[in-house]
């Protein structure tokens, strides 16, 4: 599906392939609402809202942003606090349904927290 939208170079054809993504994925065809369209753009305004690291960054393009738009919100979120002999932070989001965790770490100190594991060596 990325391929295809790659090739195609019409705006009016990317709008076609866009809608007909969604239609495949609708869970309730027969009514006029695509119910998980709808969830993945709120996901992806909760983010902007809670994950962006500046005034030209947005949250969807964070680490967090993209598992939290993915997967939704995880199930329990692990917090460290700094302390004396470390500064870093850390947070352990874990999704029981899948059985997967995801370690993000804070480097700077200024909440930009970026996935420990890469995403594509963490078992999918």
């Amino acid at each position: 599906e990325r391929k295809k939208l790659k090739e195609v170079s019409k705006k009016k054809d990317k709008e076609e392939l866009f809608y007909s993504f969604w239609n495949e994925r609708d869970p309730s065809p027969e009514t006029n609402k695509n119910e998980l369209m709808e969830e993945y753009f709120q996901r992806v305004v909760y983010a902007n809202e809670n994950f962006g690291r500046g005034s030209s960054d947005y949250g969807w393009e964070t680490d967090r942003g993209m598992i939290y738009i993915l997967f939704g919100p995880p199930d329990e979120i692990q917090r460290t606090n700094p302390s004396s002999t470390s500064n870093m932070l850390y947070q352990v989001w874990s999704y029981y349904k899948i059985n997967k965790q995801f370690v993000f770490r804070d480097l700077s100190g200024f909440g930009d927290f970026n996935l420990e594991t890469p995403f594509f060596s963490a078992g999918f």
